[in-house]
């Protein structure tokens, strides 16, 4: 400012002047322009990610094993895929009296560990292990008695002694897209892993 008229001095009025951004039509469009590009570059981001978490979903596997028909003449223990999806089995780690076991298959333990189970003339089973492929939807007995209540009474009993004296078993099982999952003789549904 000048001090003896109080003016702004014409050099600062004329770099003010510069540095005073001009909005006409063109900037306005172009920034305009800009601003729609990047969101809908997030609204891409956020699609993408919708989608990837309903293919996921899209091949869902989830097991379970239960009993079925206890006190009846057809006992089974079965492996139920209720899911969505294929499972493959990756680990059963199978454990005794709190020891892990080389066995890999609780069909081959149980028959090692109860001469009772290996007696029963209506037993059928089928082998569990690493590398098995359990369709959507496919349920299949472990362990079956058909129309025999004694040999039932005896396979369901033999199970649950083993269960009492320490038999626990922990099944990793993976989707297609590799998403882990783990169950337990305990489990009431499976515990997500990976």
């Amino acid at each position: 400012m000048n001090e003896q008229t109080n003016e702004p001095l014409p050099e600062i009025e004329e770099n003010a002047a510069k540095n005073r951004i001009v909005w006409d039509s063109n900037k306005i469009l172009s920034v305009s322009a800009i601003l729609v590009s990047f969101m809908t570059f997030l609204v891409l981001i956020y699609q993408t990610t919708i989608m990837r978490e309903q293919q996921l979903l899209s091949v869902y596997p989830y097991l379970t094993l239960f009993n079925q028909g206890s006190q009846t003449n057809n006992y089974r223990f079965v492996m139920n895929n209720q899911g969505i999806g294929p499972a493959v089995l990756d680990k059963i780690e199978i454990s005794y009296k709190g020891k892990v076991t080389p066995y890999q298959d609780i069909v081959s333990f149980v028959l090692d560990h109860s001469e009772a189970i290996s007696s029963l003339n209506n037993v059928l089973h089928s082998n569990i292990y690493p590398g098995r492929l359990v369709p959507a939807g496919e349920i299949f007995s472990i362990f079956e008695v058909k129309d025999s209540y004694e040999e039932s009474v005896v396979l369901r009993s033999e199970i649950d002694r083993l269960l009492k004296e320490g038999l626990t078993w922990k099944i990793t099982y993976s989707s297609v897209y590799s998403e882990q999952w783990e169950i337990t003789e305990r489990s009431l549904s499976p515990k997500k892993i990976h």
